[in-house]
């Protein structure tokens, strides 16, 4: 009998641990309180939840701290003592620094066994990021009917076979109804009149085909049987969890309507001006004809342009005195001549009428040629030329001798090429520069017996070196601001792997690069944070192992670079915070990050390696 109450009371102390066990590491909080407030057992989940430093000082809190208000205190015990239970109860509660948080509780009231004391025992989780994410959505939702119901357009949502299912108040307006349910057939298609049915077959089926739908013109019949005219667009949506279509309608009857009175007008008024025209031409004096034909001389020849015209056969009638100081040609000696003969490509000047002829103008660089048979580029503007009744009449042409500016042209290209010969120069000098202080640090290394020294210099030969592959890129390159960052990265590491190379160990170098250009500003930080972090995983990394892998990746999303150097390695000490760490590399790496205004962190296992991932954005490329 002993046994049997010893192997029960083992049990019990086994049971008892395995609910103190879950009730300690549930990650739900879980208390159990009297209804007087005063807080009798709970998991570290109910600290972390109210913000608490430790359990001890949760113990001396009472839980009427937690609520709002007694009022909301009241309504929660109130609903407990009805029910005995309260299921998914949302309230909000304060934590200990007096900010808003919503809990969800799942609680039970229950008595202890003499039915002396109320407990209130169960658990509590914290809602208040998906509560803000629910609020957040339901005012997006509301926001976007208020948009819809609010718009002037018209908005018809159709399903697969092409039945209405929706219509916004404005759409409804459009086609004279006061809901959808007022249409006697559903079917949109059949409100468009007949000689607009392909041109929408045709829209669908490259909507079908991915294609981006335009607006088009279109017009429908109402219900009240009066014909609109109206913009559609159409996009495919979900509605609903279906596929669907939605059409956007703008009607422009009243648009068109007014442009087709705005016409109306123009013409009205045109005519009223030829005529006033007509009878003013017939009551002008010969004198004032004299004197406005005078003053269109000397507007014409006082234009620093040449101007020449031409009648409908081609023959020259208009030659000012720019085009006779041009082309050393007197107006008697050229008139009646072919316009042709300004032309020094016959080809080319019936290419330009055949132009004009089409297009009514043309703007654009032609060969003319002088007298005395010298030829010159000019930038010409040419037209028809119509009477008052609309009748084509003859060609003007209003040329510029754009001699000079070619000269300009060509001597700013030499300059440019002048400065970019000297900038790769420049680039090149650094370059030369950098590799003697390398090299300078390398004869030096042959003087030093400490070993730290020695790592030292040569740490210090790789970061020049990483600097100096920079400017030798750009001295092969004619873009003087960005960097091809695989190349550079490339020659970079296989630099450091020869570098570290020993042969009784075999490290492979994997990259994952793509082609990607950065402005020198990213790519001397991030190659001098690529020399620090792997010459650490070639140097440190393997101590204990003969063979492994470094490898360095970059992935690009958008605007942003993501950067991670990484190795499988011993792995990275656990005691050591690399971002306090008294290493000048890690230092270096650390304040290079922040340069380039990025973020990073570490990932690292033991016997599993260290990945280092650094993230930025790209500076504007040039």
């Amino acid at each position: 009998m002993g046994k049997k109450e010893n192997n029960t009371k083992q049990s019990l102390i086994e049971s008892e641990q395995r609910y103190r066990h879950l009730f300690e590491n549930n990650l739900a909080a879980v208390f159990r309180s009297e209804t007087g407030g005063k807080l009798v057992d709970f998991n570290q989940a109910l600290v972390d939840v109210l913000g608490f430093k430790s359990a001890e000082e949760l113990k001396k809190s009472s839980t009427h701290e937690f609520y709002f208000s007694s009022e909301e205190r009241e309504k929660y015990l109130d609903d407990l003592k009805k029910k005995g239970f309260v299921k998914n109860y949302q309230m909000r509660m304060r934590k200990k620094d007096g900010s808003e948080i919503w809990i969800m509780e799942n609680v039970t009231l229950i008595k202890d066994s003499k039915g002396n004391k109320e407990y209130i025992e169960g658990t509590l989780i914290d809602i208040t990021e998906t509560r803000r994410m629910q609020q957040a959505l339901q005012e997006r939702e509301e926001n976007y009917k208020s948009l819809i119901e609010h718009m002037p357009d018209g908005i018809f949502i159709h399903n697969e076979k092409g039945e209405l299912i929706f219509a916004n108040p404005a759409a409804c307006k459009i086609m004279g109804l006061s809901s959808l349910e007022e249409l006697p057939n559903k079917n949109l298609f059949s409100y468009v009149l007949p000689e607009y049915h392909d041109r929408i077959k045709s829209r669908k089926t490259e909507m079908n085909k991915g294609k981006e739908s335009p607006f088009i013109e279109t017009k429908i019949k109402r219900s009240d049987g009066r014909v609109i005219e109206i913009e559609t667009k159409t996009n495919r949506i979900v509605y609903h969890g279906l596929p669907a279509v939605e059409v956007v309608l703008h009607d422009i009857s009243l648009q068109r309507q007014l442009e087709r009175e705005h016409i109306r007008l123009q013409i009205e008024e045109e005519s009223n001006r030829d005529l006033k025209r007509e009878i003013a031409s017939h009551i002008r004096t010969r004198q004032r004809l004299n004197a406005s034909q005078k003053y269109t001389r000397l507007l014409i020849d006082s234009s620093i342009d040449m101007i020449f015209a031409c009648d409908q056969e081609g023959k020259i009638t208009e030659f000012n005195r720019a085009a006779q100081n041009t082309f050393g040609y007197s107006f008697s000696e050229i008139q009646n001549n072919d316009m042709s003969v300004l032309y020094e490509d016959k080809d080319q000047y019936a290419t330009l009428k055949k132009i004009i002829s089409e297009d009514e103008s043309f703007f654009g660089e032609v060969k003319q040629i002088k007298k005395n048979g010298e030829t010159f580029p000019a930038f010409i503007s040419a037209s028809l030329l119509k009477n008052e009744r609309g009748e084509t009449i003859g060609m003007m042409s209003i040329s510029r001798d754009t001699t000079r500016a070619k000269e300009t042209e060509d001597q700013l290209k030499k300059s440019v090429h002048e400065k970019e010969i000297l900038l790769k120069e420049i680039h090149h000098r650094v370059k030369n520069n950098l590799q003697v202080i390398s090299s300078i640090l390398k004869l030096q290394s042959a003087y030093v017996k400490d070993k730290k020294t020695l790592d030292l210099l040569n740490e210090c030969r790789n970061r020049i070196s990483s600097m100096a592959f920079i400017h030798a890129t750009l001295y092969m390159t004619n873009d003087f601001a960005n960097i091809n960052f695989a190349e550079y990265v490339a020659n970079l590491a296989g630099n450091l792997q020869q570098s570290y190379a020993i042969k009784e160990k075999k490290i492979l170098l994997r990259l994952d690069i793509p082609k990607v250009f950065l402005h020198i500003d990213d790519a001397i930080p991030s190659g001098l944070i690529i020399n620090e972090l792997l010459s650490n995983s070639f140097k440190y990394a393997f101590a204990k192992k003969k063979k492994g892998s470094v490898g360095i990746s970059v992935k690009v999303k958008k605007e942003n670079i993501i950067l991670a150097i990484w190795d499988d390695g011993s792995g990275f000490p656990k005691n050591v915070d690399y971002k306090k760490s008294e290493s000048l590399g890690l230092q270096l790496v650390i304040s290079l990050v922040e340069q380039l205004n990025g973020k990073i962190k570490m990932e690292s296992k033991k016997d599993n390696g260290t990945k280092f991932i650094i993230a930025f954005r790209k500076s504007k490329q040039s």
